[in-house]
């Protein structure tokens, strides 16, 4: 075996490797929020969220028809993270689900769904983040 080789394994031997911190400790998953859209109704209702945690939203629209998520003022004080909210509203196709990670600024905000009679017929309620 050559010096260098020698040398270069008694190096190793002796090494220490110092990971960063972040890669030592897992880091806590961000809270997860679900969120049913129905005919006529959101479930929980009103939604309660921590202010100022990051948050993972889950919307599941659990009928056979279109439904939104509207809800400008809560999404335009929110730091949005991942996904988006154009206008203030996630629309949901029947049967289908969004996600939006975000972190809510406290406040309490209405929420209600924009298809035509939707909110008249209950589709209504708030965001209290405190």
């Amino acid at each position: 075996m050559s010096a260098l080789r020698i040398l270069g394994a008694a190096a190793l031997a002796g090494a220490t490797f110092i990971l960063p911190a972040h890669d030592l400790a897992a880091q806590p998953a961000k809270p997860t929020v679900t969120i049913t859209l129905a005919s006529h109704y959101f479930q929980p209702n009103p939604i309660y969220l921590a202010g100022g945690v990051p948050v993972h939203l889950v919307l599941q629209n659990k009928s056979g028809k279109t439904h939104d998520f509207t809800a400008p003022e809560f999404f335009r004080t929110a730091q949005i993270q991942a996904g988006s909210a154009p206008d203030g509203k996630i629309t949901l196709e029947k049967g289908r689900s969004a996600t939006i990670d975000l972190i809510p600024r406290r406040g309490t905000y209405r929420l209600h769904c924009s298809q035509p009679l939707h909110t008249m017929l209950g589709m209504a309620g708030k965001i209290v983040v405190s």
